[in-house]
């Protein structure tokens, strides 16, 4: 990865939730509605790319934009966690993974959004609902966008039993034919957008490559200080996860994350010679059965701990009490939890995806990346060498932790993030405009997303009947809803993060590489000492 310019620390205006993130900029007088298309408009557990949406919900809105979210109708939904503007289209239910519903288009539907007056469009979803915006596009001129919120060759074992999935005929008939010609479809529909907007570097060079002509536009993900920037708080860890030893890892207990794995590592690499070390997973998913019975079969059941789904408002308390971060997915199209712990000072060490992960890290400056093969048993050693490593080492974690807390608060700045939208916009609103005699010359080619939106989603329907009902959210616990996550940070919380950072600063600008440890001990005691 290229070496991210050094800066200086930014201090308490950008490090504080009263900042960019808490004071909304001018409002701009173009577009005047957002329509978010998004896969829920109830978010009903943990979702990453619906909890961007609210982001960038309540950041348009903030500005002074009207913002309507289209999406599936979810019987279960409640009028406290729909957003204040919203169309719910006609959908049916996806067996396997209860609380998503697909949306299927009809008359009445389609009218409802043409009524809307949209501005702009902008697809944040990872089903066939993104020809929605293809038919506004072609139907009402409407400029319109799509963000790539899944790693297709990564996740489609989701939709597939255990028995299929050890099926090497099936699983190679779904890499080689069914997950190609799924990449060309999708590549077709981005070339009939005004633009794609991808998380990372690589994922650009990746759609350029599978056809994509659209303009495509880079554009990480921002963290939310009024819920990151937050203090500890009480401890979350279980009495059993001694301080020191506390590995912890945030994602949806699903396949596609790499969780098989990661539990593999610990239990033959980590454990045997780390006695205090514990693993902590919070998340919950379809697979968190199984993951549970893995323990048991490595025989660390009583040293890793499953704490289901939380709500989003506490994560920030599990980053700021662990020790280290481990992160082995390699299906992501960013990774927001590496940013987030990141943002929480804890450092990270992942496996190199070559995508979204590796972009925010560079490994041995604000994280530690590790190649993920070619042999996955002496990639899986190199990486709990990594972690054994650094549990050793509190100087060079908290050295990591230091650069990584003060480089994520510029990349991930949220008023950036923003910024970058509204230039993106404007710049589908050109293409639009530019575009508009070409689409005058295929009056009808808009129809046929409407045939590819009911063909494919009737199939996923139907694929989803392979699997039994999943148990997604075991403890019922709510995320936040559209209009708000949380209460904004107070000037307390702020200045507690902004004395810590600064603190670290000052205290590791003096300790040479060569310190002993009592010199390493006087720092750490300084940095403490922040209350």
């Amino acid at each position: 990865m290229s070496r991210l310019p050094e800066v200086a620390f930014p201090g308490l205006d950008r490090l504080g939730a009263t900042s960019s993130a808490a004071t909304p900029r001018p409002r701009r007088d173009w577009p005047g509605h957002v329509g978010i298309i998004n896969d829920y408009v109830r978010i009903p557990y943990a979702n990453g790319s619906s909890f961007a949406s609210q982001f960038l919900y309540r950041n348009f809105v903030q500005r002074g934009h009207k913002v309507t979210v289209i999406g599936p109708h979810d019987p279960d939904a409640r009028e406290a966690e729909l957003p204040r503007h919203h169309v719910c289209l006609p959908s049916l239910p996806m067996r396997n993974h209860p609380g998503l519903y697909l949306p299927m288009p009809t008359p009445q539907g389609i009218s409802a959004v043409e009524r809307l007056d949209l501005d702009v469009a902008l697809g944040q979803c990872g089903s066939e609902l993104a020809d929605l915006g293809v038919w506004l596009r072609w139907r009402q001129n409407v400029p319109y966008m799509c963000v790539n919120t899944i790693h297709l060759p990564k996740v489609y074992n989701v939709l597939l039993p255990d028995q299929l999935m050890a099926n090497q005929a099936v699983v190679k008939l779904f890499e080689e034919r069914i997950i190609p010609y799924i990449e060309r479809h999708s590549a077709k529909v981005y070339n009939q957008t005004d633009g794609l907007i991808v998380l990372s570097r690589g994922l650009k060079q990746y759609w350029r490559d599978r056809g994509v002509t659209a303009p495509i536009h880079v554009i990480p993900r921002a963290v939310d200080p009024t819920i990151f920037d937050r203090s500890a708080g009480e401890d979350p860890f279980p009495a059993a996860a001694k301080r020191g030893g506390r590995l912890l890892c945030v994602c949806r207990q699903t396949r596609e994350k790499g969780i098989m794995r990661l539990l593999d590592i610990f239990a033959r690499h980590i454990a045997p010679v780390t006695p205090d070390a514990t693993l902590t997973l919070v998340g919950d998913g379809p697979d968190f059965d199984n993951f549970v019975a893995r323990t048991e079969e490595l025989g660390v059941a009583d040293r890793v701990f499953f704490m289901g789904e939380h709500r989003l408002t506490d994560i920030p308390r599990f980053y700021r009490h662990a020790d280290l971060f481990l992160f082995t997915s390699l299906s992501e199209t960013y990774g927001q939890v590496v940013s987030e712990a990141m943002w929480c000072g804890l450092p990270v060490v992942a496996l190199d995806d070559g995508m979204g992960v590796a972009q925010q890290i560079e490994s041995g400056v604000d994280g530690v990346l590790v190649a993920p093969g070619p042999d996955e048993h002496k990639a899986n050693w190199r990486f709990a060498k990594e972690v054994f490593t650094l549990m050793r080492d509190p100087q060079r974690r908290m050295a990591l932790s230091t650069t990584a807390e003060r480089r994520v608060r510029l990349r991930a700045d949220p008023a950036i993030c923003i910024d970058r939208y509204y230039d993106a916009f404007e710049q589908a609103r050109d293409n639009c405009q530019a575009d508009e005699e070409n689409r005058r010359r295929t009056p009808f080619s808009h129809i046929k997303s409407i045939g590819r939106w009911t063909s494919i989603h009737s199939i996923l329907v139907t694929l989803g009947l392979l699997r039994p009902p999943a148990t997604i959210n075991r403890h019922g616990r709510s995320q936040p809803g559209w209009e708000g996550a949380a209460k904004p940070a107070t000037a307390k919380d702020a200045e507690m993060a902004a004395r810590v950072v600064a603190k670290a600063v000052e205290a590791f600008d003096h300790v040479p590489a060569s310190a002993t440890l009592s010199q390493f001990a006087a720092a750490y005691r300084l940095v403490s000492s922040a209350p």
